[in-house]
């Protein structure tokens, strides 16, 4: 049954139904043309035949009509209505009184026809195709013949023409079949590779040597898709190892603070400080959790963005004041170059990219060095905030955004961050439908830059 349900089979049926019904119509046709044409020149013998017969009866000078009982028939007249090589003609003659005047030797029996108002009339009788005409004295005269043989020769036709037509339905649905094979071929392909893929080998694509048709076009975009899917199944995969590893660190700490505690006996100021150690690692927990569930509602497109209008200038020069103690703190030079950039977004999740990324500056910036800060309004509201730091290597930039991924691989997890604020920036930039983007030189520091574009473009969400 799953064979019969096939595309294969049904575009072969389709195209054989299509081609039947082409072949049965062009085959009645014919062969309704052929009868029609043989009755035809069956029934202008039988006039040719009935206007001689008509004319042979007239009396010869002295006789009465009545008193002709044979036709004056022509040799050429005898012979057709001989009709060598086929049945006999026949004919019959009635006077006006309905008396039977003259009847060949071959005629069936036959009733005197009804007179009709035209001269000449055909008709089928059983076997015998017949033709009469009636003239102005009253007579009446039929010719006639047998047309079993043509009957036979016309079911002859329509065998030789159903065989034919069979022929060619079967040369057809092979040709059908071919051109099924090939067009059904490629999806064959695909739905082995997707039952591959469903199995776990997201490493497998469809492979086509066709590719200028729009089963092509179809089969770029599936493994463009199965491409994405991989990815994603990879990053999940790298994710979740990282996540736990993340979460391990601190629950570690919790129980070993704990249970040290637990073991014995200690002082007050032991037990507060295993406490204080056991809510710096929990603190560090809620924060890595917060930051995934973000990134979990961006995924899901459950993190709503409520727009309003604001300006970059202003939303750097909040964020610098906030900051301004840690950059006091490393002796830095913060400059300020914040002209008015005006756009329509959330200002809390645009401070919380901002905040971010002047963060990381402050972190990377060597003491004496120098951070710069600048908001133009080109094309769009921009911000981009350059520092003094070693730079990011080439290699690094490319994952910069991923999630876990630390580009200074001497931060690690006691000392560095979560790894996940560039990756909940760059979530909340495309949730608005920016951009953000990162340049940098090893060892002459690195550019970081945010773009939201203009007002007008933006769509809402």
């Amino acid at each position: 049954m799953k064979r019969m349900r096939s595309i294969r089979v049904r575009l072969l049926g389709l195209i054989g139904l299509l081609l039947l019904a082409v072949l049965a119509s062009f085959g009645y046709v014919a062969w309704h043309r052929e009868n029609t044409a043989r009755i035809a020149a069956i029934d202008r013998e039988l006039e040719e035949r009935l206007n001689l017969l008509v004319s042979s009866f007239r009396p010869i000078a002295g006789q009465r009509l009545q008193d002709v009982s044979e036709p004056r028939l022509s040799a050429r007249a005898r012979e057709l209505f001989a009709n060598e090589g086929g049945d006999p003609f026949y004919y019959q003659a009635w006077l006006a009184d309905g008396r039977l005047q003259a009847r060949s030797e071959h005629a069936p029996e036959m009733e005197r026809p009804a007179q009709k108002t035209e001269a000449k009339t055909k008709r089928m009788r059983g076997e015998f195709r017949e033709m009469a005409a009636f003239t102005p004295t009253g007579r009446c005269f039929v010719v006639g013949r047998s047309i079993q043989q043509d009957r036979t020769a016309m079911r002859r036709d329509a065998l030789s023409l159903a065989a034919i037509g069979a022929g060619v339905l079967l040369a057809g649905l092979t040709l059908a079949w071919w051109i099924a094979s090939r067009v059904t071929r490629p999806l064959a392909e695909v739905s082995r590779t997707a039952k591959q893929i469903a199995a776990g080998d997201l490493s497998r694509r469809i492979q086509l040597t066709e590719t200028g048709d729009e089963l092509g076009d179809v089969t770029k975009v599936l493994n463009d898709t199965f491409a994405r899917l991989e990815a994603a199944f990879v990053r999940q995969k790298q994710f979740t190892a990282d996540a736990s590893h993340e979460l391990r660190t601190p629950v570690s700490l919790i129980l070993t603070h704990a249970q040290g505690a637990l073991l014995r006996e200690q002082s007050p100021a032991d037990y507060r400080e295993a406490l204080a150690d056991c809510a710096q690692a929990a603190q560090r927990m809620k924060a890595l959790i917060e930051s995934l569930l973000d990134l979990a509602r961006f995924d899901a497109g459950a993190k709503k963005i409520y727009r309003e209008p604001c300006d970059l200038a202003q939303l750097a020069r909040d964020c610098a004041t906030q900051l301004q103690p840690l950059v006091e703190a490393k002796r830095l030079r913060l400059d300020l170059d914040l002209q008015p950039a005006p756009c329509n977004a959330d200002p809390l999740r645009i401070a919380q990219v901002i905040t971010n990324l002047l963060a990381n500056a402050v972190h990377f910036t060597p003491p004496e060095g120098k951070i710069a800060l600048h908001t133009n309004n080109r094309d769009g509201a921009r911000f981009s905030i350059r520092d003094d730091g070693p730079g990011i290597a080439p290699d690094q930039q490319a994952h910069l955004f991923e999630r876990f991924h630390r580009a200074d691989s001497s931060r690690n997890r006691a000392t560095g961050g979560t790894g996940l604020g560039l990756a909940i920036c760059k979530a909340i930039m495309d949730a608005h439908g920016g951009e953000i983007s990162v340049e940098s030189t090893t060892g002459r520091g690195s550019t970081f830059t945010i773009f939201l574009p203009p007002a007008d473009s933006q769509v809402p969400r």
